[in-house]
C-alpha cells in the first residue's frame, strides 16, 4: 500500500531530526535498501544504504563540520513530500560557515520508506553567516574514487 501523506510528513520530520541530532543511524534507516539520494540534482546520484552513509560521511567529515537544518515548510501528496529548509553548516575553528537554502523531493515506498530524495539547489541558494568566511565544501570529495 502506497505511503499516505501523513506517513510522508513523518518520515521528513524524522530525516530533518537525524540531521540536527546528528543521528547518522536513523538517517540511514529512513532510506530504502537500493534508494537514490541525488544532491543536488543532475549530480550522480549516491544508492542503498551504503550510498546514504558516504554522503552523511562526506556532509560530516568526521565531525569537522556541524549541520543544523532550519526547515521551513514541509508539503506532502500522496506518497512525495517537500522539505523546504536551510541547512546550516558550521566548521568550528575556522571562523567558516555555508547557509544552504534547500528544497528536498522524496518519494517513498509501498514500506513507507524513503526510494529517492532530490535535493535541488544553486549558487544562488549559498550565502556565508554573517560575521564568517563563506564555506565552500567540494562535492566532488563525495564520490568514492576507488
Amino acid at each position: 500500500m502506497p505511503a499516505t501523506p501523513e506517513k510522508v510528513r513523518s518520515v521528513i520530520r524524522q530525516y530533518a531530526d537525524a540531521w540536527a541530532r546528528n543521528d547518522r543511524a536513523l538517517l540511514i534507516s529512513l532510506f530504502a535498501e537500493d534508494a537514490k539520494w541525488i544532491d543536488p540534482a543532475g549530480t550522480p546520484a549516491f544508492v542503498g544504504h551504503a550510498g546514504v552513509a558516504a554522503f552523511w560521511d562526506f556532509a560530516h567529515q568526521e565531525t569537522a563540520r556541524e549541520l543544523s537544518p532550519r526547515v521551513h515548510r514541509i508539503v506532502a501528496c500522496g506518497n512525495e513530500g517537500i522539505l523546504d529548509f536551510t541547512m546550516q553548516v558550521r566548521v568550528p575553528g575556522a571562523n567558516q560557515g555555508l547557509d544552504l537554502h534547500v528544497i528536498d523531493r522524496f518519494v517513498l515506498d509501498d514500506d513507507g520508506k524513503i526510494a529517492l530524495a532530490c535535493a535541488y539547489w544553486d549558487e544562488a541558494s549559498a550565502s556565508a553567516p554573517p560575521g564568517m568566511d563563506f564555506f565552500a565544501p567540494n562535492l566532488d570529495d563525495a564520490y568514492d574514487k576507488s
